[in-house]
């Protein structure tokens, strides 16, 4: 079998040169040494690749129609072998890689790693994120059910505040006055064929631009400290990256196995005693749009919209102001109070809608 396989590899080297894309991919110099920080790029792939797969095996028994959306998921969870498991990971994986991308996301602020040469990283980077809080968004419809069909009205509500294109999206998303076929035909498309063809785009763009300029390295340390202790992505950087693969995947498995998922019932008009509330990745935005300073149309407008898109462009543009060379975060004060800032009132808004919550309940 060994000398088979050696022919083969041979074959397919003597054609595209693996020799040479093996070296590439596996002796690139990592500054400073290979470390635990650097998986969080690894490991969001696995997790999306997790995800495909998952979410192939839940196509081969889901009916995208308003008539059988429901019955079709039941069908999964109590019917298909090991069907509650995959559902069950697939719902867990999507939070998974959300956690996954703000941790990227925030070591690559924290790190500098967004300044020059690196200011096209950040921006792919950017819509990265966004794609990723988008499958969150499109995919909870799928299963309508009540807690699904009625997370989604709210979060179209807020898309609608947007000005100009708010009410175009929101009755494309709708495909109608109230959500329905269309609504979960559409989700049903941009989640399984729009965003992925997107993310897998940009995803290979990032990686490009990645190796072009090269990883940015830890912050600390002179340039030929950070070279003496150079290591190459193989071996032990790949090491690294498989125990935090790992890690990832018995997480996810243990919150699908403690935790599965369970319905509630089939989506109606009615919420009845369901009090709707986008998912948990979403509630910090939907607890500040209850205070009553963003109360009214043009207070809507603010919380969803005009506050979120300012501070998208915000971050968008902070590779262009912040030009200077420093990037250790302990002698960027401003930077480090900011992101503590914004982290504090993000967890502090999560947790006052979960508790406000528990006292609707």
């Amino acid at each position: 079998m060994m000398p088979l396989l050696q022919k083969v590899y041979d074959f397919v080297d003597e054609r595209i040169d693996l020799k040479t894309l093996e070296a590439k991919m596996m002796k690139e110099p990592i500054k400073g040494g290979s470390r635990w920080a650097y998986v969080f790029g690894s490991v969001l792939l696995f997790i999306f690749i997790m995800q495909a797969v998952t979410g192939v095996l839940l196509m081969f028994y889901y009916i995208p129609s308003a008539d059988h959306a429901y019955a079709s998921t039941q069908f999964i969870i109590h019917e298909v072998d090991y069907g509650w498991f995959i559902l069950s990971y697939h719902f867990w994986g999507s939070s998974a890689m959300v956690v996954m991308v703000f941790a990227h996301m925030s070591q690559v602020f924290l790190w500098g790693a967004y300044k020059s040469p690196r200011e096209m990283i950040w921006l792919v980077g950017l819509a990265l994120f966004g794609i990723v809080m988008a499958f969150g968004f499109t995919g909870y419809l799928l299963p309508w059910d009540q807690r699904a069909y009625w997370a989604t009205t709210v979060g179209v509500e807020i898309m609608d505040k947007t000005p100009v294109v708010g009410d175009f999206m929101a009755r494309f998303l709708k495909g109608g006055p109230t959500p329905g076929q269309m609504t979960l035909s559409r989700f049903f498309v941009i989640h399984v064929m729009v965003l992925p063809g997107a993310l897998m785009g940009l995803a290979g763009l990032h990686l490009f631009l990645f190796r072009s300029a090269g990883p940015a390295g830890p912050f600390r340390g002179t340039p030929e400290e950070l070279k003496a202790k150079t290591d190459f992505f193989f071996p032990r950087q790949v090491w690294k990256d498989i125990v935090a693969m790992a890690a990832v995947f018995l997480t996810i498995s243990s919150l699908a196995l403690i935790e599965p998922v369970v319905l509630l019932e089939e989506a109606k008009p009615d919420p009845g005693d369901y009090h709707p509330e986008p998912e948990w990745y979403f509630l910090f935005l939907f607890q500040l749009l209850r205070w009553k300073i963003f109360s009214g149309e043009l207070g809507q407008f603010l919380g969803a919209t005009a506050i979120p898109a300012a501070f998208m462009l915000l971050l968008a543009a902070l590779p262009f102001i912040d030009r200077g060379p420093e990037r250790n975060i302990f002698k960027r004060p401003i930077a480090l109070l900011s992101w503590t800032v914004v982290m504090i009132g993000i967890l502090v808004l999560t947790v006052s809608a979960i508790i406000n919550r528990e006292f609707l309940d």
